[in-house]
């Protein structure tokens, strides 16, 4: 399965007092590693898409599960694909392991739109070919077709 990968170290700021990663934090974690994505996979830094680009890239829709605690000192590998692209939305999934051992799942749509007017605009063609390398099926196999 074709998947971008970070490693996040949890430090105590990640932590609440018990030692165990307080979960506004893994969405925070989300950010960094959708933005590490966008640099590095991508080349379209998350400088340009709202600098020069004048566009925003928000979650309309985002879900959780937490199947283990994440706690200080983990080094946790985040795993992003995409399961669909469409004209001017992706939907993603990001897994946080440790180990063997799932710590996070999160799937979310994110719609590329323009930043002053709100309107959706439509993936420029050579971002949403590299996004392609990223497409996978449910059952984790490559996708060759894209949504209209």
């Amino acid at each position: 399965m074709p998947a971008y990968q970070y490693v996040h170290d949890v430090m105590l700021r990640d932590c609440e007092t018990s030692g165990i990663v307080f979960l506004p934090r893994y969405f925070e974690m989300v950010h960094t590693v959708i933005e590490n994505w966008l640099d590095e996979a991508l080349d379209w830094p998350m400088s340009q898409i709202q600098g020069s680009d004048a566009l925003t890239l928000p979650f309309v829709n985002i879900s959780a599960e937490f199947s283990a605690p994440s706690r200080l000192g983990d080094r946790l590998t985040w795993r992003l694909s995409v399961r669909e692209l469409r004209r001017s939305s992706i939907w993603v999934e990001l897994v946080a392991t440790t180990g063997a051992e799932t710590r996070a799942s999160i799937t979310g749509t994110l719609v590329l739109s323009e930043g002053v007017a709100l309107r959706t605009r439509r993936w420029p063609d050579p971002i949403a070919e590299r996004v392609k390398d990223y497409l996978v099926t449910p059952n984790g196999n490559i996708r060759n077709k894209v949504a209209e």
